[in-house]
């Protein structure tokens, strides 16, 4: 069943919302925690922020079940739901104070992608206009790929009003030093002459409250009673905001029902950012941590025997998905705890065995109307693949044996032929904050 989840738990998210708004760091500007009045625009603005869950059939003995939260086809990931919340606070500052917003957001694609969206919606819908609500985004050139034509991109007035930056320097997570710097550097300087804040939107707690409410969708409609069954919930992670939130709605619920709901988690990562991973098995970010692997020559695979890892892979630092850029994030201890605490484990995943087991997640993703192109070199979002990858190697590796059911979040999956990419002549090249300023 098919749900829209932000009209499904408005009034949770009102709840929610007056939860953290005191967590707001008041040193920065960010918008109350506060949605606008609701009325029928506002409800077809959050319209296509949709759930699904999908019962995939049995592996080995374990349930597998997709929570798709990829339906908005304008984005394919779950980054709609937050940033579709987002973009309502700012209307509802917008229409409280009479000062315009700027969103600023450093991404490695997917959040960008996503912001971008829900600013267009809000502007063809009515619910602010293109002088009030503008969006600044700042991406790393290896995720260029990810970023989509819109009326943000084709009519030259929002194109202007809207940029794209492109940093091109080898370090992609340097995009949110440079994030930082341009808030520190400039917001008092754009409010003064352009009564319009700057919000630079990079806080979990932007994020917390619609990643809770895959907590409410799991607790009202996940098909099996979750009384009776250890859940393991698996996702692809860069900082776990998603699970973090999951997490924090689950505790919510847990306290409004005297119900205790059982549930771990599986960090699933790629070598280049296998840094939630590492702190989990090891307690450390160090890299002198990492498995010892040993070229193949016979087959130019490197090996190695710790299950937590690739077995085999081509490469021992390999970028598999350009979304997971972060390293040593700070959500890392909080996430240790809790798995700690409830069970579960991480591993890591190369493009080799997401490709040797990629015939099987076809097959298991058919029944949920995800189609697997043949030719995988089509593939521009792999989030969904590293996830039933982590999970097979898992159950097959014996990981995993303390749960029953196993729910996969699906947080992204596009191919090149989902969308039209943007015209790169529009895109402007950065390599710091002092390039930006003109543009806005």
């Amino acid at each position: 069943m098919e749900v829209e989840l932000i009209n499904e738990y408005l009034k949770e998210v009102s709840l929610l919302f007056k939860d953290i708004n005191h967590e707001r760091n008041k040193e920065v500007f960010s918008p109350e925690f506060e949605l606008p009045n609701i009325d029928n625009k506002l409800i077809k603005f959050f319209s296509v922020a949709r759930a699904e869950f999908c019962s995939l059939g049995s592996y080995k003995g374990k349930n597998i079940t997709l929570l798709n939260l990829m339906k908005n086809e304008e984005t394919q990931t779950t980054k709609t739901l937050a940033s579709l919340l987002m973009v309502a606070r700012a209307i509802n500052h917008i229409n409280k104070t009479g000062e315009s917003i700027l969103i600023f957001t450093p991404s490695s694609g997917n959040k960008a992608i996503a912001l971008r969206d829900a600013v267009n919606r809000a502007l063809e819908i009515g619910l602010v206009n293109h002088t009030q609500l503008r969006i600044l985004t700042l991406i790393p050139e290896k995720s260029v790929h990810k970023v989509r034509a819109s009326k943000l991109t084709t009519n030259k007035l929002l194109n202007k009003l809207n940029p794209i930056c492109v940093y091109k320097g080898a370090e992609s997570q340097q995009v949110k030093t440079i994030g930082c710097d341009f808030y520190t550097n400039y917001s008092k300087e754009i409010f003064e002459r352009s009564n319009t804040r700057v919000w630079y939107s990079l806080d979990i707690n932007n994020y917390k409250v619609a990643d809770a409410l895959r907590a409410y969708f799991c607790y009202h409609y996940f098909p099996s009673n979750q009384q009776e069954k250890r859940q393991l919930h698996a996702h692809s992670v860069s900082s776990a905001y998603g699970l973090l939130g999951y997490d924090f709605g689950k505790k919510k619920i847990e306290n409004e029902t005297n119900q205790s709901i059982s549930s771990g988690y599986l960090l699933i990562q790629h070598l280049d950012t296998c840094d939630m991973v590492l702190s989990l098995l090891y307690g450390s970010f160090s890299r002198k941590l990492m498995p010892k692997y040993i070229l193949d020559k016979s087959t130019g695979l490197f090996k190695q025997l710790n299950n937590h890892f690739p077995l085999e892979t081509w490469d021992v630092n390999e970028s598999l998905e350009s979304t997971f850029y972060t390293h040593k994030p700070s959500t890392s201890f909080e996430m240790n705890r809790l798995i700690e605490a409830n069970g579960g484990s991480g591993i890591v995943v190369s493009m080799y065995e997401c490709i040797k087991n990629i015939g099987k997640i076809r097959e298991m993703l058919k029944s949920a109307g995800i189609q697997i192109p043949i030719d995988i070199r089509d593939i521009n979002e792999w989030s969904l693949i590293m996830a039933f990858t982590g999970v097979i190697n898992s159950i097959d590796r014996g990981i995993i044996n303390e749960f029953d059911d196993i729910v996969v979040h699906g947080s992204g999956f596009y191919t090149k032929t989902d969308y039209e990419s943007v015209n790169k002549n529009i895109l402007h090249y950065v390599e710091s904050h002092e390039d930006i300023i003109s543009l806005v």
